[in-house]
């Protein structure tokens, strides 16, 4: 085995000679299987994504795979097979625990070519669980019934023993026998394209039953091999012999196979919609009958969504499955967070969604209806909207020190980093998705007292319906981005509907009603709502404003101790110096800002939700849950009850200015505002940076806890970059003499004046020093 050090990981899981000799082949000249299994050593996370890629871009053999595929044919007419096809709805994985130096992250490919297949012991597995759980649930002679599966799949010496479908009449051993259909591999029509995709665990202590599932955990990432969605593979299965009574079972068996294929899914993840089969050629799946119940439901974008994979390109700039899934838990257990401790809600999450250790009775499956656009989110000059984007959506230049109300909405996905742009893609509104829900019985677990399959699917839509009126999905789903248009779910159309089903839920799993506790994490029992009808149609426009409203707020709230109630936000950009906490009269510095439970970062608990009505107009829903962990649940209450009264406030403000004055024309949103855009105006002279000018100092701060100034003068108002060297004893409104360090008419920036600060001073202006600054020695300027 090669290593470079024994602190560095293994680089091959080679002989050194056959390292280097491999390392003389290109990667697009690599057996895929090769690559995967002895080039791709152990190691985190970003060094398995890497390994990953490097098994994407291995080689492909177009041309290959025709030629064998021509010859498979013919093979499979000589066997007298029935055949059929059918394309993935959305990714394939398979093998995921398949030994090989990646954690989590295998994938069934031809052991000799390197393409991916399905194999035929897997396809016989999901056709016989089909034919043994579902078809033979609506059989009226079941013995009969369950005798053709057994010719079918085989039957071992001891005759099933365990399962409790199985009929009683066929309980004694009948003699063994093999199956009479054979089942081969499923080879695709053209090579797979493989891909890096990724789960996060947004939850891992919760799951670990170390704490409650609460929004302060930084996601565990896992990527893995899967195949994109649109993949169209072959199915074929055989009768083992020229005898007519078994020759006509594989009709049947292809029954089986078919609804296994477009219902259950093939592979892993297949709960979270991995491994969903559409058939072609006007082949339709078998309905599921009356052992599984399904509702689906389509969902119609109404806002721009972040939405994204392992790249976060314009590829993967869909919605998944995985996210989808993850997220309706999220709002199912707001409906039940408040009526047990961590442990009895994680057992009784488990009756619905499943865990590690037994499979959820509930899946979930999506298939894009309507075609998604998506654009590259990039709209952003400086600090102000494009000119051309701004004038198209009538969106009014920020105020002074404000930034604009869309950017603090959609902050970070549009940014420079270190010298990098870092753009995010987003699908525009009108994008809609076909969701299916998919439910059996459920169980809790150690033999507990079982559900029905409609009270499971009945948990999972009232989940969804929580998501599409007060919820998103994608990144910034909280502050208005990837809302859905509202749904409706018949029985359910209010909170306290949603609220009724979930009671209903645990009665019906036999665990009695609990009395309200205070939990830390997000529960419908505290939940305030609020909402603002608003003569919006356009969506930009509507984020824009509410993004000036929610600032405002949290601007008010900036330096106050209860700001902690709005979220303990985390920091984005990697590690950096812990900013500035001013110290007070007697040289302490106040502590970190945590919350009740020592945690340095909690999710924000308010939640934006924009949706169209009948007219196109949009209401703004928003949604705010308090938490005994920011800081305290009084104090939670109390400021989002302010933000509550201040939001409505602002917001009915904007609805009637906007109506007042009308849309603007291009030319006055390009023309600086006056006093209330916060530019300096025409007559202003503006200082020259390098120039020393009098100034006050404000009692705002900056983000990082730094004095703010204002140039009286132009008005113009800016931090002081070095503001450790502002004397202990400045006081907020104290006039002081500063260097500018830069300025336009958009903004200023000052230097507290040093050594060699000289500056030129505006004719005729008087000098003032603010106390504890250097003052110039006799003959220089100032």
């Amino acid at each position: 085995m090669r290593t470079e050090s024994a602190a560095v990981p293994a680089r091959f899981v080679l002989p050194r000679s056959a390292a280097d000799l491999i390392e003389q082949v290109g990667l697009s000249e690599r057996h895929p299987g090769l690559q995967l299994d002895k080039l791709s050593p152990p190691g985190d996370q970003k060094a398995q994504r890497q390994a990953i890629e490097a098994v994407c871009g291995a080689a492909r053999g177009e041309a290959l795979l025709n030629d064998l595929s021509s010859r498979r044919v013919a093979l499979l007419k000589n066997l007298a097979a029935r055949r059929f096809q059918a394309e993935t709805t959305g990714p394939l994985t398979l093998h995921l625990a398949r030994a090989s130096g990646l954690e989590n992250a295998g994938i069934h490919l031809h052991p000799v070519y390197g393409f991916v297949c399905l194999p035929g012991s897997g396809l016989k597995g999901m056709a016989r669980a089909w034919a043994e759980t579902v078809w033979l649930e609506d059989q009226d002679d079941r013995a009969a019934a369950w005798d053709r599966i057994q010719i079918v799949f085989g039957r071992p010496p001891a005759t099933d023993a365990g399962k409790p479908w199985r009929p009683g009449s066929v309980a004694k051993p009948d003699g063994s026998r093999a199956g009479a259909v054979v089942f081969h591999d499923a080879w695709p029509t053209a090579w797979p394209h493989l891909e890096s995709d990724i789960v996060n665990n947004h939850h891992a202590k919760y799951y670990d039953g170390a704490d409650e599932p609460g929004d302060w955990e930084d996601p565990i990432p896992v990527y893995f091999l899967a195949v994109s969605a649109g993949t169209v593979f072959d199915f074929a299965v055989s009768p083992r012999s020229a005898d007519d009574a078994e020759s006509r079972l594989t009709d049947l068996t292809l029954e089986w196979l078919r609804g296994a294929l477009a219902h259950e899914g093939a592979g892993a993840k297949t709960n979270a919609g991995y491994g969903r089969f559409r058939l072609k050629d006007a082949l339709s799946a078998p309905v599921p009958g009356s052992a599984r119940v399904v509702a689906k439901h389509t969902l119609t974008l109404a806002t721009p969504a972040f939405l994204a994979g392992a790249a976060q390109q314009r590829g993967d700039c869909d919605l998944r499955p995985a996210t989808l899934r993850g997220l309706l838990r999220w709002w199912w257990r707001t409906m039940h967070t408040a009526h047990f401790d961590t442990a009895e809600l994680r057992e009784l999450e488990t009756v619905v969604w499943g865990d590690a250790k037994n499979g959820g009775p509930l899946a979930v499956s999506i298939e894009g209806g309507v075609r998604a656009t998506v654009k590259l989110f990039d709209f952003k000059d400086g600090f102000r909207p494009k000119r051309d984007f701004a004038s198209a959506h009538d969106l009014e230049p920020s105020p002074r020190n404000t930034t604009q109300g869309l950017f603090y909405a959609a902050y970070g996905m549009d940014e420079t980093s270190r010298g990098q742009k870092r753009r995010r893609y987003y699908v525009e509104p009108g994008a809609n998705w076909t969701v299916t829900l998919t439910a059996r019985r459920g169980r809790l677990p150690e033999g507990g007292r079982s559900v029905a399959a409609a009270e499971i699917v009945r948990q999972g839509e009232a989940a969804l319906w929580l998501l599409c009126h007060y919820g998103g999905v994608g990144s910034k789903a909280r502050k208005g981005f990837g809302s859905f248009a509202d749904l409706e779910i018949a029985g359910i159309a209010t909170v306290d509907d949603c609220k009724r089903h979930a009671a209903a839920f645990r009665r019906a799993i036999g665990i009695a009603e609990r009395p309200r506790r205070s939990v830390s994490s997000s529960s419908l029992e505290e939940m305030l709502e609020w909402k603002v009808e608003t003569p919006w149609k356009n969506w930009w426009f509507a984020i824009d404003q509410l993004g000036f409203a929610a600032q405002a707020f949290a601007r008010a709230n900036a330096h106050r101790d209860d700001k902690a109630a709005l979220g303990l936000p985390r920091k984005i950009h990697g590690p950096r110096r812990e900013p500035m906490r001013h110290q007070d009269r007697d040289g302490h510095k106040p502590p970190k800002p945590l919350s009740a439970n020592g945690r340095q970062r909690h999710a924000a608990p308010v939640h934006y939700h924009l949706s169209p009505r009948d007219d196109g107009a949009l209401t703004i829903r928003i949604t705010a849950f308090p938490s005994p962990a920011l800081p305290d649940l009084g104090t939670s209450r109390k400021v989002l009850g302010n933000l509550r009264v201040q939001l409505q406030t602002e917001m009915k403000k904007r609805v009637r200015t906007h109506a007042e004055r009308g849309p603007r024309t291009p030319k006055q949103l390009a023309a600086p505002s006056g006093s209330g855009a916060g530019n300096a105006g025409p007559s202003s002279v503006l200082p020259q940076t390098g120039e020393r000018v009098d100034a006050v100092l404000l009692d705002e701060k900056t983000k990082k806890g730094g004095w703010k100034a204002k140039h009286e003068t132009s008005g113009l108002q800016g931090p002081i970059q070095n503001t450790a060297a502002v004397p202990s004893d400045a006081e907020p409104g104290q006039r002081v003499n500063l260097v500018v360090a830069s300025v336009n008419r958009r903004e200023i920036a000052f230097r507290w004046p040093a050594t060699g600060d000289a500056g030129p001073k505006r004719p005729g202006a008087p000098v003032r020093q603010g106390r504890g600054a250097r003052r110039p020695s006799r003959g220089r300027r100032g």
